[in-house]
């Protein structure tokens, strides 16, 4: 499986069919969820590995873990995992502004409404994994505006007063339809905390061809690599 390749039509109906399965449990993140929840890692301060956010998308309790049929659905559900997140970076290496993160819609009396509500919930699920490399945004007052959708969609321990802005479907849609103007917003205020950190984490790159171990040592003493400088206890 190419990881790099995004999801099609097709493979997004087969993953949101296995989370909504008996073979996950109820903890598991319906597909919005799983939008919000990688999109927060994607555009967040900090690189959380695969082997501390993969937990999170089945279940926090020990027994929440999918139960695979074979090895080989086991694998390609986890490749539409990666590949789903790695789609997410391309978006915002592209076009932040134009990413479309994955609502729902329902209907209700008749007319279907947007709902960013499980796709905000897992984008705080998302935040707490990181929750202390993102104060600076917490604490920054100009962020608490951009942060407000998902804040009052995704957080469970809003106010009686902010309850009233999420108390209907069309409240609801009203805040949704915030929601890609706020990612783009925090997407660029991380930006240069996340090229540094790239920057830190960046490879040496070699300025002279790398000498062989049979081949005369650089230093001039006439032995080969292998038996002077390329032994590591040796210094000159």
């Amino acid at each position: 499986m190419d990881l790099s390749q995004p999801l099609e039509d097709a493979e997004f109906d087969e993953l949101d069919h296995f989370l909504l399965s008996d073979a996950a449990s109820e903890e598991t993140l319906t597909l919005s969820a799983l939008d919000g929840y990688q999109t927060a890692l994607v555009i967040g301060p900090a690189t959380v590995m695969p082997s501390r956010w993969l937990p999170g998308v089945w279940g926090e309790s020990a027994d929440s873990a999918p139960d695979f049929a074979t090895l080989a659905q086991a694998q390609r559900i986890m490749g539409m995992l990666m590949r789903h997140m790695n789609g997410i970076v391309a978006a915002f290496q592209t076009d932040p502004a134009a990413f479309e993160p994955m609502f729902d819609t329902f209907k209700f009396k008749g007319r279907e409404y947007l709902c960013g509500e499980a796709w905000a919930i897992g984008f705080m699920k998302g935040v707490e994994l990181a929750r202390a490399d993102w104060r600076p945004l917490f604490d920054r007052a100009d962020m608490v505006e951009v942060l407000r959708p998902l804040h009052l969609l995704g957080y469970g321990g809003i106010t009686p007063e902010d309850e009233k802005l999420v108390n209907t479907p069309a409240r609801r849609e009203k805040l949704t339809r915030r929601i890609p103007q706020s990612l783009a917003a925090i997407h660029a205020f991380w930006l240069p905390y996340r090229a540094a950190a790239h920057a830190e984490r960046a490879p040496v790159r070699r300025t002279a061809p790398k000498v062989g171990r049979n081949e005369p040592c650089p230093c001039g003493s006439g032995l080969k690599f292998k038996k002077c400088c390329g032994v590591e206890a040796t210094h000159h």
